[in-house]
Order: C-alpha cells, then structure tokens, then sequence
C-alpha cells in the first residue's frame, strides 16, 4: 500500500538543490531508450545486495582488518605508511589533517599491536591534539562544523567530513598510549592512564547531555505535520529497533558506553609497580583495582588485584599480561524499505566473530600460569553507544526519509515523473558515513602472576571453543623482576611482545 507522504519544509530546498546539481550527472548517465526515453546503465540481472552491506570505509578498510587476522601486520602497515609517503609532507599538522583523526587512531592500534610503542604514541599525540583542539573550538566555529556535518549526513556525503569520535574510542586512545608506555618500561603509563579516567567522566557526561537535547528537540518535532506519514514511521522505528534488538544481549553487559575499566587498571598497575620502592603506593594500586572493578565485577583478574593489593602482597617477581583480542565491530549500512521504491539507508554496527574462546600463559614447560580474563568489553561498550543513541539514529533515519521523498516528488514536478530514475542516480552519490576505529579489539584481557626467580620465558598461546590450540608465541623476559607484557590475538595469530626494563630512564 503506498502511503501519503508529508515532507519538511526546511528540507525541501536541499532536495530541489540536490537534484540540480546531479542533474548534469543524471543525464550522462542515461542513455536513448527506442521510444525516446531514457534509462540506466543497469545489470539485466542484478545480484541481490546482501542486508547489511559494506561500503565506504568500513568496504575499504575490511580486506586490511581480514590481512590483520590472518596475522599480515606487516603488510596492511605497509600500505598505510605508503598512503602517507603519497602525502609527502613532514609537516605534522598537515600529515593529521590528511590522515583525519579515524587514520591517526587506525595507525595508533595498528603501530601498537606491531610492537612498536614509539610509533604509536606519535600517532597517538597527534590524534590526542586533533582531540583537545576540538575541545577548545569556540562555539561558533564549533557550530559552523557541526553544520557542515550535518548537512553532509543529509547529502548522504558524511564520510567526507571531520570524524568526531565517539566518547568511548577517545578514552581507548588513551588506553593505547598508556600499554606503548609499559612497553617501553615509561611510568608516564600512570598520567596517560588517569587522562583517560578523567576523559571518560567528562564523556560521559557530555554524551548525557546530548542525547537529552536530541530527545527534546524530537519530541518538538514530532508534534508537528512534517515528518513521513504515521504509518511509515512506525514501520521504520520498529524495523530500526528489531535490527538494534538482534545485539542487546551483548549491549546490555555494560551498562553505558562510559564504564571502561582499563584507564583504572593502568593506575593500579603502575602503582603496584612503584609499591615495591614506595610501599604506600600499594593502597593507591587498591584503590584503582576496586575502582576498576566497580566498573567489570565480574573480572577474575580485577578480583585477584583487589584481594591481593588489599593484603598488601609484594609485588616482587610481578608480571601483568594485557591481550587485545579479535576486532571491534563495524560498520555496515542497513537499508529499511520506506514506500514504493523508496528506502532508508543507515550504518549500523555488526559484531565479528572472533575463534579465540581463550587465552593462557604457560612456562617453557608447559605448566599453566595463568588464563586471562576480560577487563574491557570494547564490543559492549560499541554496541551500547549504538542503543543509547537511537534517538538521534532514529531522527536522522527519519530526516533521511523525508530527504528521499522529497528527491523522488521534485523530480517528478520537474522532470515529469521521473523522480525514481533521479533518485537512482543521486544513490550512487548519497552514501552514508561508515568510518570507525576498525583495528580496536573486541575484548582487552589480562592477568597478573608471580613469577618465580629465574623464570625468564612464557608461553602465550590461543585456544578456540574446543580447547584445540590456535597460535603459540613464546618470548624471553627483559631485564628485571617485574614486567609488561602486550599480546595481540586474532583468528589464526598470536602475537607478544615484552616491556623494556619496568621502570626505564625517560627518552
């Protein structure tokens, strides 16, 4: 049944500016039909698009992140380093500003997960910058870049303005910069660590006051004649909320996008460190571990830092093993039908599915040390951010849909009924923004053990679901009694690396 449609009429003169524009491009992509019409260049028989579909950042980057399980490193950081080498500038600010903050924080994870700490953190500070400048805009130049997204979100053109980061990825940003600090045997770890709790507040609290202001203003407008018609709205919110609904089990484990316990456990790391020349710190370190457990109660590892910091244990012969494991999900665009040949096309997050059910430390002869346990749940934490913001998807979905109709009605009145073929073109130009932080893990575990004199080589290896081992990494401790140890696992590798000297001379 086809429905009545009532558009915006702040919108419409974006439509009608829109098909003039692609107007030209329309036409050359027409071709004479044999009775003087005209129509597209289209398959005879198309292949049915799958639903949700990749395209845009999350299309170009997917076959990176594939390279990235398969272990090949190497190679996606490759082809990264030659996109900058096309940029050819030594000049930092400008290298951020070609690179975009998505690229900075891709580099950041992608640098640490290779071992090179030094590397990310200078991709780590130039997003940092990126960050805090935003932060300081005025509010008209903020405004005026907020107006430029939107009008870009509207155009179906979002890729190609600023990536603004979601609260939670700024805080990973910092949880990034704080393990290459560990690795580098830096305490600098601690202040990077107590930024990103700071952060975290501050996010949490801004994200709040969005989503209240989103709330309102949706509600004003509901109350006016403007939106798609009644029953077509119903059947776009409720399509929305079933495909948000598939996630919730997973969502639903935090919850907010803002309880990330790992800013906290750094803390407690670093202090537990320091306790062993400075025995009071060892209260701090207790301090940090109940914060962070507040925040994952249910952390094995985070319980044993809290018991054993509370009895004040020493932390001689220490060693705390972080994993970053599988990939955080991604971004793919969901189409909703709306009437006749009209849809909706929104990017939403889709989980990956990571092999890995477990991972464990084992000495050179093959006695289990420790299996670690989940501290941060960053695929909770993505899809969380997803369900609290339905109300700003929703409004966007339906501001969307008004777009669409309006395209489809001018170009029927302008171009006698031939506001579908218009708008077939304008798709190919109308794309929504997919861009998101795809190198993050899904999952960052950890677990802490004391080691005993002498033992200067661990195991780390992977297991899937049926206890059959995936990958294997063995490494030789560093110099010293205690130490950091990164590992980064996937679906078919495994990959460690051990800290310099906890702790070493500042560089």
């Amino acid at each position: 049944m086809k429905a009545t449609v009532v558009f915006r009429k702040k919108y419409q003169w974006l439509s009608f500016l829109t098909i003039f524009i692609l107007l030209g491009g329309c036409l050359q992509g027409c071709v004479p039909t044999q009775n003087g019409g005209t129509s597209q260049f289209l398959e005879s028989d198309p292949v049915p698009q799958e639903n949700p579909y990749y395209a845009g950042y999350s299309k170009k980057y997917a076959p990176y992140r594939d390279k990235l399980a398969k272990g090949e490193a190497d190679a996606v950081f490759s082809i990264l380093k030659e996109e900058e080498e096309k940029i050819g500038t030594k000049n930092s600010e400008k290298l951020a500003s070609e690179l975009r903050l998505v690229g900075l924080m891709e580099r950041t994870s992608l640098s640490l997960q290779l071992g090179d700490p030094d590397k990310a953190l200078d991709y780590s500070r130039l997003a940092q910058d990126v960050i805090e400048e935003r932060n300081s805009e005025s509010y008209l130049k903020e405004g005026a870049s907020s107006f430029g997204n939107f009008f870009l979100d509207l155009a179906g053109a979002g890729e190609f303005g600023r990536y603004n980061a979601p609260g939670y990825e700024k805080v990973l940003l910092l949880d990034m910069a704080s393990m290459a600090y560990l690795l580098k045997g830096d305490e600098r770890a601690f202040n990077v660590a107590r930024l990103a709790v700071e952060w975290q507040k501050e996010e949490k609290e801004l994200f709040a006051t969005q989503l209240e202001k989103e709330k309102k203003e949706t509600k004003e407008e509901d109350k006016k004649e403007n939106e798609v018609s009644e029953e077509s709205s119903i059947e776009l919110i409720d399509s929305l909320h079933k495909e948000f609904a598939k996630y919730d089990k997973t969502a639903l484990k935090v919850s907010s996008a803002f309880v990330n316990p790992f800013g906290d456990y750094v803390t407690g790391m670093v202090n537990e460190f320091k306790s062993r020349k400075v025995k009071s710190l060892i209260s701090n370190a207790h301090i940090a571990y109940k914060q962070a457990l507040k925040l994952n109660p249910r952390s094995k590892v985070l319980q044993r830092a809290v018991r054993d910091t509370k009895a004040k244990k020493r932390p001689n012969n220490l060693v705390h093993i972080v994993a970053l494991d599988g990939f955080v999900p991604e971004k793919k665009i969901l189409s909703i039908p709306v009437i006749d040949t009209i849809d909706v096309e929104l990017p939403t997050f889709n989980p990956i599915p990571s092999r890995v059910a477990k991972i464990k430390v084992l000495s050179r002869n093959n006695k289990t040390l420790a299996t670690l346990s989940p501290v941060a749940d960053i695929e909770a934490l993505a899809l969380r951010h997803q369900k609290d913001s339905l109300p700003y998807i929703q409004s966007m979905m339906l501001t969307a849909a008004t777009r669409d109709v309006a395209l489809v009605q001018g170009g029927n009145s302008l171009f006698g009924g031939l506001g579908s073929l218009v708008k077939s073109f304008t798709d190919d130009a109308q794309e929504p923004d997919t861009t998101s932080w795809m190198t993050l893990p899904s999952t960052i575990l950890a677990a802490r053990i004391y080691t005993y004199p002498g033992l200067k080589t661990l195991k780390i290896r992977s297991y899937d679901k049926k206890n059959k081992m995936i990958a294997e990494k063995i490494i030789k401790l560093n110099e010293g009694d205690q130490h950091f140890v990164l590992v980064r696992s996937s679906d078919q590798s495994i990959n460690a690396y051990p800290s310099e000297k906890i702790w070493s001379a500042q560089k």
